[in-house]
């Protein structure tokens, strides 16, 4: 698998150290393949759900405790654990903890969806996208490596910094959404990407679908600048310390998904597939938003965010 994930983790954490990089890097392998694995058991839902629990469990038992035997998936993040533990200190090591459960659900609820007749609406697609995603799990690897000693301000629920933390991080997954259509579409799985939704749940063509996507991207990144402004002069050192840095991600994301493998071919035993993903010009001004118009888009399930700008 050519995913050149060190590339990504190098340009979003360029203060961290070596050993960060690598048990960040390691971790995102490991959460990839299994999705690729859980891909190929989505007809067995309740078997999914019961893995999700055991992993869910060698990250909070104590590291004493016995795993299930053959399970390589919960060996392998146990050996993870004694490597985050090292590199994230406490506070950021139970916020991963706590990251990681919510993405496990959210591949229970992703599959879930991908099993039922009726297709998710734009709503749920947002809610779900953003526990299934896994994004939040990359938020700790960036408080350790910026200094932070507690995430308590956006792990306890803070509306702005949770929201920027979001916005952030949900910026990474519609670019994953964009970038990941092409091998979707091949693998049956397009269902459950912001574009197939868009266009089934609100009538809209191929074209239509890009705009819309696109439009909600840069509304985002808008709202991130807003917000990373407003928490540089907080009076938290933590929260100062994650708004500098967290924003590294979107163009670390921009530049990885344009390169990997990963969104230009798919293997199917011997044979390979190839993808064109969409060409992106990187620039310094929008094309399809104004990013002084801070007016939330027309979706509950995030537009709360733009509640908490400071007028």
């Amino acid at each position: 698998m050519r995913m050149d994930a060190a590339v990504g983790m190098t340009s979003a954490l360029p203060t961290a150290s070596e050993d960060l990089v690598v048990a960040a890097t390691r971790y995102f392998y490991w959460g990839a393949l299994l999705d690729d694995y859980w891909d190929t058991l989505a007809d067995d839902l309740p078997r999914i759900a019961a893995h999700a629990g055991e992993l869910d469990r060698a990250l909070f038992a104590a590291p004493t405790a016995p795993l299930p035997r053959g399970d390589l998936w919960a060996a392998a993040l146990r050996d993870l654990r004694a490597q985050f533990v090292a590199v994230l200190g406490t506070p950021c090591f139970a916020a991963l903890q706590h990251e990681n459960a919510v993405w496990l659900n959210g591949q229970l609820w992703y599959s879930a969806v991908r099993r039922r007749e009726t297709r998710p609406g734009v709503g749920e697609y947002l809610r779900m996208r953003w526990v299934n995603s896994g994004v939040g799990t990359l938020i700790p690897f960036t408080a350790a490596a910026a200094g932070c000693r507690g995430l308590d301000a956006w792990q306890l629920g803070d509306p702005a910094v949770r929201a920027f933390a979001e916005a952030v991080m949900f910026s990474c997954a519609l670019l994953n959404d964009l970038f990941s259509i092409a091998k979707e579409l091949a693998t049956g799985t397009a269902a459950t990407n912001l574009y197939s939704v868009l266009a089934h749940a609100e009538g809209l063509d191929t074209a239509e679908c890009l705009v819309t996507g696109w439009q909600l991207y840069e509304r985002l990144v808008a709202l991130v600048v807003r917000l990373r402004e407003q928490l540089l002069t907080d009076p938290r050192p933590d929260v100062v310390l994650l708004a500098g840095d967290l924003p590294n991600w979107i163009p670390a994301a921009v530049g990885w998904a344009s390169t990997t493998a990963r969104y230009h071919q798919v293997d199917r035993g011997d044979r390979a597939t190839g993808f064109t993903p969409p060409e992106l010009v990187v620039s310094d001004a929008p094309s399809l938003w104004d990013p002084e118009n801070l007016t939330p888009p027309p979706y509950p399930e995030i537009a709360w965010w733009w509640a908490t700008i400071e007028r």
